[in-house]
């Protein structure tokens, strides 16, 4: 059993895919998705992917609550650009619970943006762009916006306090889960891997 938390619309055959979208609630109603689209309240992008089943495959999981699954139960865990729009109480739960779910030497693999490099991208002439993309600015939901986020350094530590072992940075499509590579996106990110 594999852990893809907070996909979204990004589906791994094969694993659980999770997420905490309203859409997988709209799935649950025939036609609703048709009548949202005929009253543009879903966009045309979000309606092909109701009408492709992609919401279907979604479990409903807050990742700042208990997971629904046995201690050392799943094999590995993913998570790309989520923990960073959790609070850190949220994120924190999340890795705990991630670390309780996986089996002795299950792979937790991370992926969220480098704190270290948006720092570095910090124009003072023009302090709104960088708190734009920091924050998340434009984003109307509070579950879309950043709320924390992590170098290499404040990582590791947290998930050492976890109880994993193994820490390491690892380059982009870099990993020792098998087939996760050419499900990645974002090669500017921080890609941390660990083991229970």
């Amino acid at each position: 059993m594999k852990l893809n938390l907070g996909s979204f619309d990004r589906i791994f055959p094969g694993w659980i895919n999770t997420d905490i979208t309203p859409h997988i609630f709209v799935t649950k109603v025939p036609f609703l998705a048709d009548v949202m689209f005929s009253l543009r309240k879903l966009d045309k992008e979000r309606y092909d992917e109701h009408k492709k089943g992609i919401f279907r495959q979604l479990t409903y999981l807050d990742l700042s609550k208990k997971f629904p699954w046995d201690d050392n139960s799943v094999d590995a865990a993913y998570t790309s650009h989520v923990l960073e729009h959790l609070y850190l109480e949220g994120a924190l739960n999340c890795i705990s619970e991630v670390y309780r779910v996986l089996k002795p030497g299950g792979i937790f693999r991370i992926a969220v943006p480098d704190l270290d490099q948006l720092i570095k991208s910090y124009d003072s002439s023009c302090p709104e762009v960088f708190l734009t993309e920091f924050l998340e600015a434009t984003q109307t939901l509070e579950k879309n916006r950043h709320h924390w986020h992590y170098n290499e350094n404040s990582l590791r530590k947290i998930l050492q306090e976890a109880g994993f072992r193994d820490i390491v940075r690892r380059e982009y499509r870099e990993s020792k889960i098998s087939g996760i590579a050419e499900k990645e996106e974002r090669p500017e990110s921080l890609f941390m891997e660990c083991v229970k």
